[in-house]
């Protein structure tokens, strides 16, 4: 279920690497990363695996958590987990080894090579567009999460009936759509699918050997499941956003092969340096200090520049951030979707860069038995839910698990005597009287009605 407080989380994820600059400090030991880790798998049930690398030297590799809840099997190194939209990162990488052998032209238009496309955007919008997200077309196409669609009937069912928002190459407007169509075009320029591919001229070139491409429903090898927090409680989750062709989040991977994948694609053995720097180089701004190169954005933290990737899926999420002065990296998977992952990697980043940071306490969450009497489900005027505070639906749930809190997939907590909130704002508060359940939020006072059981 989407989360009901996606305005407040979207503002916080934002601030995130807005840090000032600041002067690099000795690094603390991997024993500090080790606690903070340790902080965020007490205080949010962080599931997954950690990878840090200090100058290229490796300092710190650790998995938490289950990865498959139902045999208690735990997560290791070598857990397999989706990177979502790091996977399009692979997508850029085909692309230009295709613009390498001359097979493809940055600023042709997608209408030169496919020509099943019938919109009026197919002589405008170019490969350049699609890559740096600045194509104009909308963020989703409207693929179905039960869809086993390939990728040329997701372009000619779905992708070619949309309109673009703006010119193309005038701002940047983050599109998986975009990706859609740059699959259905290596598809079409190489006669394989997008998977064979990847797998042919990517993964295996560069000893990928954890690293691989979702095919349907079809089993993987050491497969973490996904889970997520529901407003009905625990769920195991669809490993990747819908069953058919996704060059915009297929694939799976590692920690450590991602960084194998790094270091792949700074050797030049495969591309050369000149279309190497294509992927790194800031083509269109996207924030006050933030760039877009191809599938990778570029980051300032103080006077370092990062070249950073992430993703997100149902109950997966997974990022790693680069720094190619330093040689530092940093990567994240994890099968736990309630994971505060872009907190959890700033924190690590600090804490890397001998920074003082105040790591998650699980002292300052709810506790489920200060609550136990307004446990259940209570109802609201569906309007005011999604105009306040986005949510669809007319229900709320305050639940336990893990001897946490949560109302419905938001880990809740403590803000005062009888008061719960979110734990990344002060902007959302819970109250309750009698069976009444009392959301305040930027001002605005909502009032639920407890369903008897």
């Amino acid at each position: 279920m989407k989360s009901f407080v996606t305005p407040l989380l979207t503002s916080a994820a934002l601030t995130l690497f807005c840090f000032p600059s600041f002067a690099l400090a000795q690094a603390n030991s991997a024993t500090d990363i080790d606690a903070l880790v340790g902080a965020y798998h007490q205080t949010y049930g962080f599931t997954g695996t950690v990878k840090v690398v200090q100058g290229d030297q490796p300092l710190y590799e650790k998995s938490y958590g289950l990865a498959n809840r139902s045999f208690a099997i735990e997560n290791t190194p070598t857990t397999r987990n989706s990177i979502n939209s790091i996977s399009k990162t692979f997508t850029a990488f085909g692309i230009l080894l295709l613009v390498e052998n001359g097979k493809l032209d940055l600023h042709k238009s997608i209408g030169t090579y496919l020509p099943y496309l019938t919109a009026d955007w197919k002589e405008t919008v170019t490969i350049h567009h699609l890559l740096t997200h600045s194509s104009g077309l909308p963020r989703e196409s409207g693929v179905q999460a039960h869809d086993e669609l390939t990728l040329k009937q997701q372009v000619m069912r779905l992708v070619d009936q949309q309109t673009l928002l703006f010119n193309p190459g005038s701002q940047y407007g983050y599109s998986n759509s975009g990706l859609i169509v740059l699959g259905a075009l290596l598809e079409q320029v190489t006669g394989k699918d997008y998977g064979a591919y990847i797998t042919e001229q990517v993964l295996q070139p560069m000893q990928l050997n954890n690293t691989g491409y979702y095919r349907g429903r079809n089993v993987v090898d050491r497969q973490a499941t996904p889970y997520r927090m529901s407003s009905t409680g625990l769920e195991f989750a669809q490993r990747s956003k819908h069953y058919g062709g996704n060059a915009g989040g297929g694939l799976y991977s590692t920690p450590s092969d991602l960084y194998q994948y790094v270091r792949a694609i700074e050797s030049n053995q495969l591309l050369s340096a000149e279309t190497t720097a294509l992927l790194f180089t800031p083509h269109i701004h996207s924030g006050e200090t933030d760039a877009e190169g191809y599938a990778w954005s570029i980051k300032k933290f103080g006077d370092e520049t990062l070249h950073f990737a992430a993703g997100s899926g149902y109950g997966t999420k997974s990022v790693m951030i680069r720094a190619p002065e330093s040689k530092d990296f940093i990567s994240i998977t994890s099968n736990w979707g309630n994971t505060p992952i872009l907190n959890m990697l700033a924190d690590i980043y600090l804490t890397l860069k001998g920074q003082s940071i105040t790591p998650p306490d699980a002292n300052q969450l709810a506790k489920p038995q200060d609550f136990a009497k307004q446990l259940g489900s209570y109802k609201f005027d569906p309007e005011q839910l999604k105009m306040h505070i986005g949510m669809d639906g007319d229900t709320v749930t305050l639940q336990a698990f893990e001897n946490k809190l949560f109302l419905n997939d938001e880990l809740m907590a403590a803000k005062g005597a009888d008061v719960i909130g979110l734990t990344y704002t002060d902007e959302f508060r819970v109250q309750f009287q009698g069976k009444q359940m009392l959301i305040q939020i930027n001002g605005n006072e909502l009032r639920g009605q407890k369903v008897d059981d």
